[in-house]
């Protein structure tokens, strides 16, 4: 009792000491946060944090975003080599590929973004910052083609033949077979953020996943009639991975929602997650 005591006490102390003395990335963020208090949605802009000098196109998504990469750390991972070869899926604005930048300075990064204006601003942002990595404008998918994208303005976008597809300026963009990518060559870290297709690209990758070392996905659940995360978890297993669960975000905002009739009314049936995924090396 008494060293459980002792641990909440340090733990509350070091809360306390974080608010008092916050560090260079969670003042950035304060900063930035203050600005998407006064600045309606939707409204792009640049703002200057740390040492960089970033656009973005919705301030509100820009400090979620901000705050999971650089203040809590989110994307962190261990590489086997200086140069790890890195593929940011769904890439927004860029802040995950300047952040791998900024742990691995040697590392490879190719990011793609399917959203034109956000794959523009990622553009910018890397070559503004001396960040180099290639950026490139394509959804990712199970075929090289074209393909319907909402583009929904901030870190919602996602491709309309999807369920749960979101209101947004619908656009044509190119499509690029992830698979096609991983049997190119090895891949160290596979970070994918691609707003509900993770199910049908990793079942068209499975072939291929053995060419992935590690992975950090946002895994979402938009359909409450075929829910897919159980699917993939099980890919992934069949795949030889090992893989840790956390960061459950309920979206309580987007419908449907539980029913008034059901046990549990105004629960949110859709959500996402983060799933870190990594192959033992061998």
């Amino acid at each position: 009792m008494i060293r459980g005591t002792g641990r909440r006490a340090l733990r509350k102390a070091t809360a306390i000491g974080r608010q008092l003395f916050p560090s260079p990335e969670a003042a950035a963020w304060k900063q930035a946060w203050h600005l998407a208090e006064l600045t309606p949605r939707f409204t792009p802009g640049t703002i200057r944090m740390l040492d960089y000098q970033l656009q973005y196109s919705d301030v509100l998504s820009f400090c979620v975003q901000w705050q999971d990469i650089f203040v809590k750390r989110c994307l962190d991972f261990q590489a086997v080599t200086d140069a790890p070869r890195i593929l940011d899926c769904g890439a927004n604005v860029g802040l995950a590929s300047l952040y791998f930048r900024r742990q691995y300075p040697r590392a490879r990064i190719t990011a793609y973004e399917a959203d034109p204006h956000l794959a523009a601003m990622a553009g910018d942002n890397l070559r503004t910052n001396g960040a180099d990595a290639e950026v490139v404008h394509a959804a990712l998918w199970t075929s090289n083609d074209q393909l319907t994208f909402r583009c929904e303005g901030s870190d919602s976008g996602m491709i309309d033949s999807l369920p749960g597809a979101v209101d947004g300026r619908a656009a044509v963009v190119p499509a690029r077979r992830l698979r096609d990518v991983l049997e190119a060559e090895p891949i160290d870290l596979l970070k994918l953020d691609i707003e509900g297709a993770e199910d049908p690209v990793l079942a068209d990758c499975e072939p291929a996943l053995h060419r992935v070392r590690a992975m950090i996905m946002d895994l979402h659940e938009f359909d409450p009639v075929n829910r897919r995360a159980p699917g993939v978890l099980d890919r992934l297993a069949r795949a030889g991975f090992s893989y840790t669960i956390d960061e459950f975000v309920p979206l309580t905002w987007r419908e449907p929602l539980a029913g008034a009739t059901t046990p549990f009314p105004g629960k949110a049936m859709q959500w996402a997650m983060t799933v870190r995924a990594w192959r033992d090396a061998s």
